[in-house]
């Protein structure tokens, strides 16, 4: 398999170009007012760019909607080719809803499966988010120049007041901009305090703060609470569906925003235990899925003190179990929770088969983890037959339950069973389960899962050693997100096939897909990845007795310079390798899934452990140079 698969061949896999270094200036946040020759020098104010304040209350694209009253006037006059090279995207961006009362639409399509289904996750998932994202950044560095040569700085007044989604696109097109040759600098001034994601933002390589950030409030600023309407649960405009959008986008202030202005109705309405509840339920959500984890329990603890219906108490105490066992790393506590859960399930007219499954499939995650971490083989034994009987018992509990819940709760179960099998070793049996199972979903047509599906069928060939039908199989993957324009994922299969080819010794196939892996990661401005990339080529190359290309050697010479002397020194294949391990090039081995956020274009973070590669003992760096060739 090659990645000439992708057809037509990407603009960014012709480009032979590896050479970069990624953005160390470009935003500049200012938490006090002062002239912009106090932070960015004389040689800067000139040509600067006012960007109005946006309104409050996070609404979704708030931020850039000053920015595009600005920017699209100045493209349809200077760069109309601009607009139709990117009209997909724009026409999200400047989508008009007919509830938004005029405003910009919610930018991504967000199923009102999948918006609901975000109320009930504590992790988020942010990969179709990113996808968009980096199209609407990739507009702007493509029109900013429209502008104006010499109008190369941004001053956004106000913005603590953008929303996260905005701030998400403007950032990554300071980084694709310079990445391009075409620097873009954004000086952004804080007009009240600060905020979490200004926070986080302000950890990122290619942003200064001027002065000092004030602290930011746990809550979202104060902002002119949103009107609402009567608190309910269903319905495609239903206030939880508005909720579940502002959480699908991680636009994380205006959830808030929503959540506490349905609070207030609901406790002046009085006597309504159960609303309240499930708002402060999704409080949680919000604080579970940016990493406020302690702030996460408590609000769900409280939560709990206010619900009444035994199925929501026990959904209540579902999540704080799966929040203690995946954030803490406590499956007794967790245990203790499921325990309170199925007990309120057990209460006289509870009729809840769903949530009880949803428990036990908690109860069978924390018996896994528990049998990875225990030393002692009998009770690793007992512990993952426990596992496997908790996910047959719940998949027959909604093995016949109609709806697009249970649906997606038998699919993730499907998927946990075919997980077990494959962190106890039978690779094989995994596949053909999995292959069965998977049947209903393929038969939709559904492209996006097709990739999911080649990929975690291309893990399990590659986990037992089926190299060639993995290849293949990779290929597939390859070939299916690269049709969808899925740049994320197409960086990842390559990597995966270009690690199946350094494993089954085939050094010059994995030297095309590690190239054509950190092309993708470099367009991607994805500092990890591309270091893994570039680790796994130069390994291929050594490993393969081949010569450094002027190309891989300048990316080198950035990334690995102790390496790159080596070989400049002449080095043989011995020394090569040395140097390689001693400047810590390594790769990454596949994951047994694919990532559902990306913490490079979310900024949000990730957790501290990365459960799958744990339960499936994937390590996350590997060095090539110690990898036994399987022929």
């Amino acid at each position: 398999m090659t990645s000439g698969a992708l057809a037509p061949r990407p603009a960014w896999l012709q480009e032979p170009t590896l050479a970069w270094r990624p953005a160390a200036r470009g935003v500049v946040l200012c938490a006090r007012p002062h002239d912009h020759t106090d932070c960015l020098g004389p040689e800067a104010v000139s040509g600067a760019v006012d960007i109005s304040p946006p309104a409050p209350g996070y609404d979704h694209l708030c931020g850039l909607r000053p920015l595009l009253d600005v920017l699209l006037p100045a493209v349809r006059a200077a760069r109309p080719e601009a607009l139709e090279r990117h009209a997909e995207v724009l026409a999200l961006l400047t989508r008009r809803e007919e509830a938004d009362e005029g405003g910009y639409g919610r930018f991504v399509p967000v199923s009102e499966t999948a918006a609901l289904g975000t109320t009930r996750r504590i992790s988020r998932e942010s990969h179709t988010a990113a996808g968009w994202i980096d199209r609407a950044a990739r507009f702007l560095a493509d029109a900013l120049p429209a502008l104006g040569e010499d109008r190369r700085l941004l001053v956004a007044h106000a913005v603590d007041r953008w929303d996260r989604l905005s701030l998400r696109i403007l950032y990554r097109a300071v980084l694709i901009a310079d990445q391009q040759g075409r620097p873009v600098t954004v000086r952004g001034l804080l007009r009240g305090g600060s905020t979490l994601f200004l926070e986080r933002l302000a950890e990122q390589r290619a942003v200064r703060v001027c002065g000092q950030l004030p602290p930011a409030a746990e809550a979202a600023p104060e902002a002119p609470g949103p009107a609402v309407g009567v608190w309910r649960p269903g319905g495609a405009r239903s206030p939880l569906r508005a909720i579940g959008d502002a959480i699908a986008l991680q636009n994380f202030e205006r959830a808030d925003l929503l959540i506490a202005a349905h609070l207030r109705a609901v406790r002046a309405a009085g006597d309504r235990p159960d609303d309240e509840a499930d708002l402060v339920r999704l409080q949680a959500i919000s604080a579970a899925q940016t990493g406020r984890i302690d702030t996460a329990i408590a609000r769900l603890e409280q939560s709990l003190t206010l619900a009444g219906r035994p199925e929501l108490r026990a959904h209540l105490n579902y999540l704080l179990a799966l929040l203690v066992t995946k954030r803490k790393d406590d499956t007794e506590a967790a245990r203790t929770y499921y325990r309170r859960g199925l007990e309120c399930l057990d209460a006289p007219g509870a009729d809840a088969p769903a949530e009880r499954a949803w428990i036990l499939n908690g109860l069978a995650l924390a018996a896994a983890i528990d049998a990875r971490e225990t030393e002692h083989a009998e009770r690793r034994e007992a512990l993952f037959k426990e596992a496997f009987d908790l996910e047959f018992a719940a998949f027959r509990l909604v093995r016949d339950l109609p709806g697009d819940s249970a649906f997606y709760l038998r699919y993730n179960l499907s998927h946990n069973l075919a997980f077990l099998l494959q962190i106890t070793g039978r690779h094989q049996q995994a596949e053909e389960f999995l292959r069965s199972v998977s049947s209903t979903m393929l038969s939709t047509g559904r492209q996006d899962f097709l990739v999911l599906h080649h990929y975690a069928i291309a893990v399990l060939q590659l986990r037992r050693g089926s190299h060639e039908q993995a290849a293949a199989t990779f290929a597939a993957a390859v070939r299916v997100a690269g049709a969808l324009r899925d740049s994320f994922h197409v960086e990842k299969l390559l990597a995966a096939a270009a690690y199946t080819d350094l494993r089954r010794g085939d050094h010059s196939g994995a030297v095309r897909h590690y190239r054509d892996a950190a092309r993708t990661a470099r367009r991607l401005c994805d500092e990890e990845a591309f270091a893994q990339d570039l680790a796994g080529l130069l390994w291929a190359l050594t490993l393969g007795d081949a010569r450094w290309d002027g190309h891989t050697l300048a990316a080198a010479r950035i990334w690995y310079p102790e390496a790159a002397g080596a070989y400049d020194r002449g080095a043989d294949r011995a020394e090569l390798t040395e140097a390689l391990t001693r400047a810590g090039a390594q790769v990454a081995p596949p994951s047994s899934k694919l990532p559902s956020y990306l913490p490079a274009v979310d900024l949000e973070g990730r957790p501290g452990r990365d459960l799958n590669r744990f339960l499936a003992g994937i390590t996350a760096h590997e060095n090539p140079g110690t990898l036994v060739v399987s022929r």
